[in-house]
Order: C-alpha cells, then structure tokens, then sequence
C-alpha cells in the first residue's frame, strides 16, 4: 500500500520536476577580458592620436592668448580707456572661447572613445553569450559594473510577482 501511494505521488509530482529549473550563475570580469583583447591597442593608439592633435590645437589657443596678453601688456599704458576695453572684452572673449573648446573636446573625446570600444564590447558581448549558452548558464553577472551581462530566456523577471507582493499592480 506506501509503494503505490508513494508510486502515485512520484507520477503526480513528475510534471513539477520536469518544469523545474536549473539556475547556473556565472560571472566575469569585463574589463580585464576587454583589456586583454589585441583590438584595444588599436583603439588605445587612435585615441591618443586624436587627443593629441585636439591638445596641440589647445596649446595653440593658449600660445595665441599669451601672446595678445604679454602684447597688451607691454601696450596698455599708452592706450586710451577705450581702446584698453576693446582689447580687455577680446582677451576674456578669447578665455572664453579656450574654456568653451576644451570642454567640446572633452566631449568629443568621450564620444569618439565610445565610437571606438563599441565594435569591442559587441564581440565581447557576442563571446559572453555565446559560452553562456554553451554551458548552460542562466544569468552571467559583470564583476567590475554588478550588471547582469547575460540571461537567458529560461531566466524569471519576478518584477510582477514583488509588485503584487509590494500591492503596487
């Protein structure tokens, strides 16, 4: 009599074994893979490159600025109050425009580094999928960001069910 109890509860309780899922984790450390990647002293090299010319057009402003300065300098006490003002405005214009073009670079410089990474971290991506759906994991976590990298579609979003939970639905 307990064999066939027992017989029926494991044919009853099968389909809820076979559903179960197996939740493999894996983790990585992007940033020492992407660093080791012989594609980033490529883009290393064109950034420096690029950040290069971009600092010797700043030192060219900033000589530009010196000069007019050291100019207005040497002038200024035989100026006339006016004429004084005109070059006054055009060496706080001049500051200006120094500060303004330092941060457009500065900016362009971040973009041009995204442009550049971006074909890196597809294959990057592409590789972390690609060995996570070989081993069979559920979830791959970055060490370096704690972002989740990879999920598979066997991965549950319990988002739903917290917000019941929270009574937020």
């Amino acid at each position: 009599m307990f064999k066939k109890i027992t017989l029926i509860l494991m044919v009853a309780l099968l389909p809820l074994f076979a559903t179960a899922q197996t939740v493999k984790l894996g983790y990585i450390n992007s940033q020492e893979v992407m660093m080791m990647m012989p594609e980033v002293n490529d883009v290393e090299k064109q950034l420096a490159d690029f950040n290069e010319k971009n600092m010797k057009y700043l030192q060219d402003m900033e000589k530009e600025i010196q000069d007019k300065y050291a100019k207005y300098e040497q002038e200024k006490d035989n100026m006339t109050e006016a004429i004084r003002k005109v070059q006054e405005e055009e060496l706080m214009g001049l500051q200006q425009r120094l500060q303004t073009t330092y941060q457009a670079l500065q900016q362009e410089a971040q973009k041009k580094q995204v442009e550049l990474l971006k074909p890196l971290q597809d294959k990057l991506m592409a590789a972390i999928e690609s060995v996570s759906k070989k081993q069979g994991l559920t979830m791959v976590y970055d060490m370096m960001s704690g972002a989740v990298v990879y999920k598979s579609e066997a991965a549950i979003d319990i988002t739903p069910a917290v917000k019941k939970e929270l009574g937020i639905l």
